[in-house]
């Protein structure tokens, strides 16, 4: 289910929502040109294990290991990754970007985006798999998204083998099958006893985190009413 666009329309220019997309890109450019890519992703990425236990990497890595928790955020494993990150941070950011306001919704994405891998962190702490991607921020945003404007629809797009299908869904519909399958995700790496590989490298923990610190956080970020 891929989301192409909200029937919100905000009164203001979401330049924070689109600034953060070009820093992502920025970023993953940066991984694709650096010389050695996996050194490149390491040196930023949230490492549970090297977080619980205090370890520095080399420069230019943090001095302080929770900061990859911020720096991780910016970080993508592929080119699939980044484009469905970045699609549904611009279709469901500029809502959030209206209601909390340009700073509070910056702080608010990268709060969101922050307590998701501290979850992360906190369910498989001895794991050394390195966790990047904007995806515990962006749950953040729809978790927000799922309270402020849960009348509004969202065009989306269901790829059915060759063939996509074209549907209008109530916004609720879409996010809540998004975070049903985070949830079912998790649950299946814990009952499978899977968790330091997380279904393949996907840190569902830090998406079910992070949509959770969402929809609590909102009410302290939440400065105008929806246009949702």
């Amino acid at each position: 289910m891929i989301p192409l666009g909200t029937s919100a329309r905000v009164p203001v220019f979401p330049f924070v929502t689109y600034a953060l997309v070009i820093a992502n890109v920025v970023v993953f450019v940066q991984e694709l040109t650096a010389a050695d890519t996996d050194a490149f992703i390491n040196a930023f990425a949230a490492i549970p294990y090297d977080i619980t236990n205090g370890v520095v990497l080399a420069p230019p890595s943090p001095p302080i290991p929770a900061l990859t928790l911020v720096t991780s955020m910016f970080l993508h494993a592929g080119f699939l990754h980044i484009i469905f990150n970045m699609l549904f941070l611009a279709v469901f950011g500029p809502e959030l970007e209206y209601v909390c306001g340009h700073v509070g919704y910056l702080l608010y994405y990268l709060l969101c985006g922050i307590l998701g891998g501290v979850l992360q962190v906190a369910v498989d702490p001895a794991s050394h798999v390195p966790a990047i991607g904007a995806s515990g921020a962006i749950a953040g945003i729809l978790g927000g998204y799922i309270i402020t404007a849960p009348g509004s629809t969202v065009g989306t797009v269901i790829p059915i083998g060759c063939l996509p299908l074209f549907f209008r869904l109530p916004a609720v519909v879409v996010i809540g099958f998004w975070a049903a399958a985070q949830f079912l995700h998790g649950w299946g790496a814990i009952t499978t006893k899977t968790l330091g590989e997380q279904g393949g490298g996907t840190a569902y923990f830090a998406h079910i985190g992070g949509f959770a610190s969402g929809v609590i956080l909102l009410p302290l970020f939440r400065r105008r009413r929806s246009v949702g």
